[in-house]
């Protein structure tokens, strides 16, 4: 469950949008429904983390690794990923970059973008 976070009250709204677009560009998303409580609107989700698995935010996977001066972040980034066995990690990103792009999302940061990794074997 997301509540508002600024006083526009968009934020419910929003996920569920972005959820939409995506299903309607055929990009893998996390489906979102916006429910109202008392007087103000909530978005949900169905749960994505199991119990033997935790989050891992990418600002914490692009400190994991030394990166070369002539690398973008963002490139660094999809490296590791790809060297954990992260398929479609460059599409993944693109997808979500492109969702950004249409909603106008200015949130977007490394604490943004998240990985699962299971507790037991790290992957």
């Amino acid at each position: 469950m997301k509540g508002n976070y600024t006083s526009y009250g968009q934020e419910p709204v929003n996920e569920w949008l972005a959820s939409r677009l995506c299903e309607l560009l055929g990009f893998d998303y996390c489906p979102y429904a916006v429910i109202k409580r008392r007087t103000s609107l909530i978005s949900v989700c169905p749960g994505f983390v199991a119990d033997n698995e935790e989050i891992i935010t990418a600002d914490q996977i692009v400190a994991s690794e030394q990166k070369a001066n002539d690398v973008s972040e963002y490139e660094h980034y999809i490296r590791i990923l790809e060297d954990h066995g992260i398929e479609n990690a460059r599409q993944h990103m693109e997808e979500t970059l492109i969702t950004d792009y249409l909603l106008m999302n200015t949130d977007r940061h490394l604490r943004n973008f998240r990985v699962i990794r299971k507790v037991e074997t790290l992957e």
